[in-house]
Order: C-alpha cells, then sequence, then structure tokens
C-alpha cells in the first residue's frame, strides 16, 4: 500500500512539512517507517527510539494529530494513507521529532 507521508522537521529554529510517498504493508509500525524512510529516502531525518516495545515512550510523536509510540502503532490503526508525523506538544524540540524529555 502506498502512504503519504508528512513530518514537521524543525532546524535551526525554522520549522517546515516535508512529505515522502512510501510504499509499506499496513500492518508495518510508524517507527518501522520512519526507519525506512531514513535508510531509504532521507537520512538526515532525527527521531529516537530504544526498546521498540511500547515501554520506554522515546518514540512517542503525535500522529494526525494524536500523541501516540510510534512502536505501537500499525499503519493499519490510522484508517488513512495520509499520515502526518510531528513532535509531542509542549516540549523542548531538539530536531525535527527529537524533544528534550
Amino acid at each position: 500500500m502506498k502512504y503519504k507521508v508528512s513530518i514537521r522537521r524543525y532546524k535551526d529554529g525554522v520549522q517546515y512539512v516535508q512529505t515522502y510517498y512510501v510504499e509499506a504493508p499496513p500492518n508495518t509500525t510508524v517507527l518501522d517507517l520512519l526507519i525506512n524512510i531514513r535508510e531509504d529516502l532521507d537520512g538526515s531525518i532525527a527521531f529516537r527510539y530504544a526498546c521498540r516495545m511500547g515501554v520506554c515512550g522515546i518514540c512517542a510523536v503525535r500522529i494526525n494529530g494524536t500523541p501516540k509510540l510510534a512502536c505501537m502503532t500499525k499503519l493499519s490503526d490510522l484508517g488513512t494513507q495520509d499520515i502526518l508525523i510531528e513532535p509531542v506538544k509542549d516540549k523542548n524540540i531538539i530536531k525535527d521529532l527529537v524533544v528534550d524529555f
């Protein structure tokens, strides 16, 4: 399935949205999608992850406006092929999706 993935990016105080078109199976997690984008399309995207089991919370982002753990959210759970990924609110943004917890 093809997804339109827009990522709100922050660098040097400037914010912008960058869009990628990605082919992925519906059971792919948002975290795996981000990893695939970084490995295959744009190595400059910054995000964090650690346990990949929904325990540590370091992969928390807003997905289509709702706070979620990227490692636990499957693309099929979103109900849309248009995905907006943003950093969590009320935290200092370091770069892209990386915030100061």
